[in-house]
């Protein structure tokens, strides 16, 4: 699942779409809830992988870029030039496959943020099923 295939479920799940039964719109939000922390967590953990991942391939960066890497490395990628210390993190910075995994890294996180903003919003539909119950008491002269 992506970022764009999550939109469309909140986009799905976050209104209240029976207003004649707002007890069992409240019975849903659990689980509704729960999907969404089951998104949460299966992001996490592939930003955990990744971050990991990143870490591996830094290091190789850091040996290939440095001139510390396996000949077999400089066989099959040759790398004829000698870096600085100095200027040792701007070519793994700027390396495309650093970027590629930062990338993703990056919108690990941000879909991770996007899953804590839906729960909210779903512990806010609690709210909002009480207020919506609460103004029809009203209107039905209960209150």
């Amino acid at each position: 699942m992506n970022l764009e295939e999550l939109k469309k479920e909140a986009y799905k799940d976050l209104p209240i779409t029976d207003q004649e039964h707002l007890d069992q719109e409240s019975f849903r939000n659990q689980e509704i809830k729960s999907r969404w922390l089951d998104y949460k967590s299966r992001f996490e953990l592939l930003l955990v992988k990744n971050q990991g991942d990143y870490q591996k391939l830094y290091r190789a960066k850091w040996e290939y870029y440095g001139g510390k890497a396996d000949a077999k490395v400089y066989a099959s990628k040759p790398f004829d030039f000698k870096v600085l210390k100095t200027d040792l993190a701007m070519y793994i910075s700027s390396d495309e496959e650093i970027i590629q995994l930062s990338d993703k890294i990056s919108y690990l996180e941000y879909t991770i943020k996007y899953c804590e903003g839906i729960i909210k919003s779903i512990d806010n539909r609690g709210w909002d099923t009480k207020n919506a119950i609460e103004w029809k008491k009203f209107e039905a002269g209960m209150i």
